[in-house]
């Protein structure tokens, strides 16, 4: 009986929540106002209230709601001027409205509310640097905890106003331009922070405590005047002296955004922190909440001004939109403002042996109610930001790599994007399709392990690569281009860059000279496992085979002997197929088509034996 009660209450909750996203899809937040009293001490909310305006998107609006939280008092909702009586459902402000206002018609509602939260801003004192401090954080649902809003995605209030009330010898960290800061009487100061860029409802946020205002000015080409980069550090005496050259970074980094992605999204108002007691950062919108600074934790914020408030995931299944591209621009920052090594052992140890921990999982998510997984570092992260690394490798050139991400930015900047989104932008300007690619790395499972067999003969290089995927049950092969290290004695490393899309592929390689050693992705361009490595004396030895006549010409047949029944395929020097066929005769006859060039011959019976014999084309 006790879990059939609790079934039923779960389907009521189901029903509910979906009753009132009905409701919250009626109408499109135009502005936000919040008046908010609070302070360092408590997350009480002492008599605040919430301006909305909005737009009715639905023929007709007979509830207006908004999510708040259930133990937050309502003492009055005003809609046009006018007192309405509301009902609290669950998490919800219902207000019945008579007359409907129709499509079209734009409203203006004030919920007066108080109490104190546990739900999305918190209170504590900083066990490094004893300074107590009141902050919110509310992604990816806990926005409603603080203030009465309207959870979804893909609608942002073009505009924001942020009044926050504390007392006298506090500072109240907020979003957008401070435009003054008023004394009021017993001993209380309010911070007025307007925006006037569209904003999602998580990223709204605060910050109170005993701050000094750490600010300077940054110049970022393309921008018409310098960046205002404001910081509340806490106002002990060593906080700022121990953190002072990270935060400087901050205009290094400015400019390095700036150059790859297109000019800081919101230079007309600022970028800046606001210290707070928790391990890590969230990006809230102009003024990203920090718990400490340092280089990587400092570029992974700034970087989701881009990617995660200018573009905002249109669905909690698309965060790789917003994680992966931010945790990829660490290895950018690095890249540009550290060294070499910094770089790849960032993506080495940070990011793909975390990944290859695991054998399965897909960086779409597939339960967004679950908020460990929409947040699991190892997918949503760093398999996300591997993404990124693979389609800058597939891509092969950096200014089309960037232009990619920058026309991303330009075409859906201010609003909210899903996969397909980025992935049709990424197809119109490369000119290709990238169908495969996200079917096997976004929502596939798993990555590729390799083996290759490889011997060289008389100067030319037989390499036979053979991959399998660690979660075979979603994706058994990963169609891929791949890097292959080739060491020579008496010769400088070579590197060859080779096509697979089959799981068992033979590539050959002519006038290499004299191979001591083959590599697989020397670089990490791909999540992937290696397997075994070996030197195959038998492979490329011509004794298995005979191919006739040698050299040919287009036109001409060639005849092929085989010792028994097997698959034959034709094949250039790519690896890729040219020909294929099942034969069960001792002569196979094929004519030649192809250019003028060298081709070989692969020849594999059921036992698994494999030989090859490679031929010439002439004109």
């Amino acid at each position: 009986m006790r879990y059939l009660w609790l079934l039923l209450g779960l389907v009521l909750w189901a029903q509910q929540d979906m009753a009132t996203r009905e409701l919250l899809l009626k109408y499109d937040a135009k502005f936000w106002w919040l008046n908010l009293q609070v302070s360092n001490n408590s997350t009480q909310l002492d008599p605040s209230w919430v301006l909305t305006r909005l737009e009715v998107t639905a023929p007709s609006l007979d509830t207006l709601a908004f999510e708040l939280l259930s133990s937050l008092i309502v003492d009055s909702v005003v809609v046009d001027g006018q007192r309405r009586s509301f009902l609290r459902v669950g998490n919800t402000i219902r207000v019945p409205l008579s007359p409907q206002p129709s499509q079209g018609a734009l409203v203006e509602a004030i919920v007066y509310y108080r109490g104190s939260s546990s739900v999305g801003i918190y209170n504590r004192q900083s066990p490094t640097w004893g300074n107590v401090v009141t902050w919110t954080l509310t992604q990816p649902f806990s926005a409603h905890g603080w203030w009465p809003c309207k959870q979804i995605l893909s609608d942002k209030a073009d505009s924001l106003w942020l009044f926050i009330t504390v007392p006298y010898g506090t500072r109240a960290g907020g979003n957008g331009v401070l435009e003054g800061i008023d004394t009021l009487p017993n001993q209380k100061v309010r911070f007025r922070w307007k925006s006037r860029y569209p904003t999602a409802y998580y990223l709204v946020a605060f910050s109170v405590a005993e701050y000094v205002d750490y600010s300077f000015y940054a110049t970022i080409p393309g921008i018409p005047q310098p960046v205002l980069v404001q910081n509340y550090v806490y106002n002990n005496p060593q906080t700022l002296p121990h953190f002072k050259a990270e935060i400087d970074t901050t205009a290094a980094l400015l400019r390095e955004f700036s150059l790859r992605y297109g000019s800081y999204p919101f230079w007309r108002e600022k970028y800046g922190h606001m210290m707070a007691p928790f391990s890590g950062g969230m990006e809230h919108q102009t003024m990203t909440t920090l718990g400490f600074f340092g280089f990587e934790l400092t570029a992974h914020e700034l970087a989701h001004q881009w990617f995660g408030d200018w573009v905002t995931c249109g669905s909690w299944q698309d965060i790789w939109l917003n994680e992966g591209f931010a945790t990829y621009s660490e290895y950018v920052a690095l890249q540009a403002l550290g060294t070499p090594s910094d770089a790849r052992n960032w993506l080495i140890f940070q990011i793909h042996d975390r990944i290859i921990q695991g054998s399965r999982g897909s960086v779409w998510v597939d339960d967004t109610v679950d908020e460990s997984r929409i947040f699991n570092y190892r997918l949503s992260y760093a398999k996300g930001a591997s993404l990124l690394h693979m389609i800058r490798f597939r891509v092969a050139n950096d200014p089309l790599f960037w232009h990619i991400l920058q026309s991303y930015l330009s075409s859906l900047g201010g609003g909210v994007a899903l996969r397909q989104d980025f992935q049709y932008i990424l197809e119109q300007v490369t000119g290709q399709s990238w169908q495969t690619f996200f079917s096997q790395w976004y929502y596939g499972e798993g990555h590729p392990i390799f083996s290759a067999r490889w011997n060289e003969v008389g100067g030319n290089l037989w390499i036979e690569l053979r991959q399998r995927g660690s979660w075979q049950a979603s994706v058994p092969f990963f169609e891929t281009p791949v890097e292959i290290l080739v060491r020579r004695q008496g010769l400088p490393d070579t590197v060859f860059r080779l096509e697979q899309t089959q799981p068992i592929q033979l590539f050959g390689v002519g006038n290499v000279g004299t191979v001591t050693q083959i590599e697989i992705d020397p670089s990490y361009w791909l999540v992937r496992e290696i397997d075994q490595i070996q030197r195959d004396f038998t492979l490329g030895v011509e004794n298995w085979i005979e191919v006739t006549p040698l050299p040919v010409s287009a036109g001409q047949f060639l005849s092929v002997c085989i010792p028994t029944d097997g698959r034959i395929e034709v094949l250039d020097l790519s690896g890729k197929v040219l020909h294929t066929a099942e034969v069960n005769e001792p002569l196979w006859r094929f004519q030649v088509n192809m250019p003028a060039g060298m081709y070989f011959i692969c020849w594999q019976n059921k036992e698994g034996h494999i030989a090859y014999k490679y031929f010439w084309v002439h004109m």
